[in-house]
């Protein structure tokens, strides 16, 4: 059992990070992952962890292939990668038991993982602080315990000191040192330090431009160095090195007046005679022992040593943390959670306030138009019904309910990869498409919320201020004749309820399709709400062209035209003769084919996308 990487290659554009880089960390190894920055070590833990896709070779946890067995394999890795990212107003604690459930923990056995990290790491004094009062070596700790949760037997993590005082980082290796003492765990340790591996790794690989120099254990590469030059320490060294000359055997300045001396064909016993006989006062002579040190700068591309055979899965193995159940379920709770706040019930709620606002105006028109009546300035009026009120307060909500929505779904992803929190989803057992489809779930079950307070608040609204009764024309002499009958006008509510939903549906795609292709949630907020803005404009050319109904746009009440049912409810409900809506036949399947191409784009974009 073991992590494996066999012959992986990764471009970026003409520069090859990675080039048919092997490497093998075994159960129960420490592996130092040497290199240079942008030697290509983040590159190799990022395919390894799933993060990213090689364009060659394999990446094998316990035999499980990183691609084709994502959940497999992730659910046997922790990772820390760079600079940890959590949600900044969460405490400790609510950011690492949102992951622990996503890794498949209940509640309570949730709340006890968080607990005993929090304490391996030094965080159990703060898991109920706010994370963005953490300082950065906090930080650091609270991304090693979440790496950390639910045990699994591989730790992945890459420059984890970076930022730390030399107080954290004597710290970090102290929890290193604990966690695979008392809990054997394998870590993986990348780093450019020297200094930082030597003391606690016991396997090393060193990785120059992509590419595997050296891998072995550290007693072996120091060993490897061992019959190189030797040093030699003399009373006269300018005597010593004309005496090694005459014998064919070339010296160097060594450190203070030493020498070091290359014996080329000559034996040891050659030299130490050819130094008595000129009396140079010799002291000392023996190897020049190489550090690591001198491996790591000076050491040449050579293969692996170790065969690449692959490992058959062991599924089922005591004491392995497998994938979990109900992987989407899961990512939904999560999302769901994450959503809550008082800022955003607040949004939610803007379009219902908006509602009962448009159904107060119509009120208020409505007196003024009956006193026009009593004053004989107008021959009749229509009188307003609570039916009519309904569809006046949808046609007021609705236009900002559609920013809302596609504004919302735009930070499903992209706010989530600005934080970095995104990649702390990605390394739990879940694929890209479940993450996808839970978002997506997530995103358009906010939106209804929103839909639903809009539908109450204007129902309520009209409730309270009209009747639910037939329409009539009030006369000037105070008559009413009836139009059309309540017991009628009823069967149009229901349709009305759901005319928006498909058109709402298809603004969330559009957004969460843009959410997927932008990396910072800020252009993709403003890309949507722009994407809202053209389709709202572009209606009004698109008639022209008699191209309108495949815009979604056409099915939303807009202040700059209403070609929505919304629209043809309230002709009806008014009397108005002959009412029709204009794109009744392709209501429901445009919008539903905009609402599943943006959503499926969206999950390959995911799927295939590089998370840093």
């Amino acid at each position: 059992m073991s992590l494996r990487l066999l012959s992986v290659s990764r471009r970026f554009g003409r520069q090859h990070a990675l080039d048919d880089l092997s490497l093998h960390v075994r159960r129960g190894d420490c592996y130092g992952f040497l290199g240079h920055n942008g030697a290509g070590k983040t590159t190799a833990l990022r395919i390894l962890l799933g993060l990213m896709r090689p364009h060659a070779g394999r990446a094998l946890v316990d035999g499980f292939d990183v691609r084709q067995h994502p959940r497999e394999a992730r659910a046997r890795m922790g990772g820390l990668v760079e600079v940890p990212g959590f949600h900044p107003g969460a405490n400790g604690m609510s950011n690492l038991r949102a992951l622990a459930r996503l890794g498949g923990l209940d509640a309570t056995a949730a709340r006890r993982e968080c607990e005993r990290v929090l304490e391996l790491v030094g965080l159990e004094h703060a898991g109920s602080k706010a994370v963005r009062a953490y300082s950065q070596g906090m930080r650091q700790r609270l991304g090693l315990a979440q790496a950390l949760l639910g045990q699994p037997p591989y730790v992945l993590l890459d420059e984890p000191t970076n930022g730390l005082d030399p107080e954290g980082i004597s710290d970090f290796r102290d929890i290193l040192k604990r966690i695979r003492q008392e809990h054997g765990v394998t870590v993986l340790l990348s780093s450019h330090q020297l200094s930082e591996v030597s003391e606690i790794c016991n396997r090393i690989g060193i990785i120059r431009r992509g590419r595997m120099t050296t891998e072995a254990s550290v007693e072996e590469l120091v060993a490897r160095m061992g019959n190189g030059p030797y040093r030699l320490d003399a009373d006269h060294p300018e005597t010593a090195k004309a005496a090694l000359a005459s014998i064919g055997v070339t010296t160097t300045a060594g450190p203070g007046d030493s020498l070091i001396v290359d014996l080329g064909e000559r034996s040891s016993d050659d030299v130490v005679a050819a130094l008595a006989a000129a009396g140079s006062g010799l002291r000392a002579f023996g190897p020049q022992r190489s550090s690591l040190e001198d491996v790591y700068l000076t050491g040449e591309p050579q293969p692996v040593t170790e065969g690449p055979g692959d490992e058959p899965p062991t599924i089922g193995t005591p004491g392995e943390r497998l994938a979990c159940s109900a992987p989407t379920a899961r990512l939904l709770r999560y999302d769901l959670r994450r959503s809550r706040g008082i800022r955003l019930a607040t949004l939610l709620a803007a379009p219902a306030a908006l509602a009962a606002a448009g159904i107060h105006a119509r009120g208020s028109q409505h007196a003024a138009d009956a006193a026009e009546v009593d004053a004989g300035a107008l021959a009749s009026t229509t009188a307003v019904t609570a039916f009519e009120a309904l569809g006046r307060g949808l046609q007021s909500g609705l236009p900002l309910l559609t920013f809302i929505a596609i504004g919302i779904a735009s930070q499903s992803i992209s706010g989530e990869l600005s934080q970095g929190t995104l990649r702390n989803v990605l390394l739990r057992p879940v694929t890209r498409f479940q993450v996808a489809t839970g978002k997506a779930i997530s995103v358009l079950a906010v939106v209804a919320t929103s839909y639903i307070l809009l539908w109450v608040a204007a129902l309520a609204m009209a409730a309270w201020a009209f009747d639910f009764k037939d329409v009539v024309e009030i006369l000037p002499n105070g008559a009413e004749y009836v139009y059309v009958e309540a017991d009628e006008l009823w069967s149009h509510v229901r349709p009305l309820a759901l005319a928006p939903l498909l058109p709402l549906a298809a603004y969330s795609g559009l957004g969460f399709l843009i959410g997927a292709l932008t990396r910072r949630a800020t252009g993709a907020l403003v890309l949507a709400l722009l994407c809202g803005v053209f389709l709202d404009v572009g209606r009004t050319i698109a008639r022209t062209w008699r191209i309108e109904e495949f815009l979604p746009s056409a099915y939303l009440p807009s202040p700059l035209g209403d070609t929505s049912h919304v629209a043809f409810y309230i002709d009806t409900v008014t009397g108005t003769a002959n009412a029709t809506s204009l794109y009744a036949d392709t209501a429901t399947h445009y919008p539903f084919v905009v609402t599943v191409a943006c959503f499926a784009l969206a999950a390959l974009a995911l799927a295939r996308r590089s998370v840093p």
